[in-house]
């Protein structure tokens, strides 16, 4: 039986009067949630067999999903469909597999593209009272901005611009994992020479000042937020990744997957922990493989 024929046949022990339906749906599924969790917990109190929970929880479960159905019925909720969007967006968050990176750099000018393949090493200074970080560019992308500039650095001296040290001085991490999974970073491809100036209106929308914000003010937050539990990235909910595809709509990476983002602040914050706790160390980026990992 699908969710629209049980729907359908619950309707004939439904003799709630309409103007009350909807509120008692709401507070018999509430009742029947906790009556679920309570035979459950004395279950689990005895030291019950999993088939014996099972035997404790189905007619609560039953009595759940009459509720449900109520309220479905009477809200015209098509419960199907809400099953088929509940697993895409689990999927979204979920998936092992993410779809194809889409093509960014899909232009003649090389010099205007993320390379495929970046090695970076950050450097910690400790000579003076606040560490700093210098990211140093290694192999063909250091060859790339030596095109390009006197010192071969990518970026600024970094601290943690901060009274408390946090390690926000390696937070462009987060920035090589939104280039490295999503193939977007409008600061990186400041910091390396890489905005797309010959593409239409890439150099002023795209990667312009506007884009460089945002995922900068992007970056902080999920930085701050995730700092009070030691950057387990498990923290992120779907909410706040509807968030984040909020504040990113106009940019061209507003249709990359939940799952997409994921993996990249997965990667990166990974990566960041190690570098914090051993003082350093040399990052590769893999566009191609979509993976971003320490080397030493």
């Amino acid at each position: 039986m699908d969710f629209n024929e049980y729907v359908k046949r619950a309707a004939a022990t439904d003799i709630i009067d309409d103007e009350e339906a909807i509120i008692i749906g709401l507070l018999g599924i509430a009742g029947e949630a906790g009556s679920l969790v309570s035979e459950a917990k004395k279950c689990l109190r005895d030291n019950g067999t999993n088939l014996e929970l099972r035997e404790c929880i189905l007619e609560e479960i039953g009595d759940l999903l009459w509720y449900i159905a109520l309220v479905a019925r009477r809200l015209e909720i098509d419960l199907s469909k809400v099953a088929e969007d509940n697993l895409r967006k689990v999927g979204q968050l979920w998936s092992l597999t993410l779809p194809a990176l889409p093509d960014y750099d899909d232009h003649d000018y090389e010099l205007q593209k993320f390379p495929r393949k970046m090695i970076i090493r950050f450097e910690e200074d400790r000579s003076s009272v606040l560490p700093i970080i210098r990211m140093i560019p290694q192999g063909e992308l250091a060859r790339r901005i030596k095109k390009l500039e006197a010192i071969c650095q990518i970026g600024n001296d970094l601290d943690d611009n901060k009274l408390i040290n946090d390690g926000y001085r390696y937070h462009d991490i987060i920035h090589l994992g939104h280039a490295t999974v999503l193939g977007w970073s409008p600061v990186l491809r400041a910091l390396i020479g890489a905005k797309r100036r010959n593409i239409n209106d890439y150099d002023r929308v795209q990667d312009g000042a506007r884009a460089v914000a945002i995922e900068e003010s992007l970056v902080a937050f999920i930085f701050n937020y995730l700092e009070p539990y030691s950057f387990a990235t498990k923290k992120l909910s779907w909410d706040l990744y509807k968030h984040i595809l909020r504040t990113v709509q106009g940019l061209e990476v507003e249709n990359q997957p939940i799952s997409a983002w994921r993996r990249a602040y997965t990667q990166a914050f990974d990566v960041f922990i190690k570098l914090r706790d051993q003082g350093g160390g040399t990052v590769k980026c893999d566009l191609d493989e979509r993976s971003l990992v320490i080397l030493d």
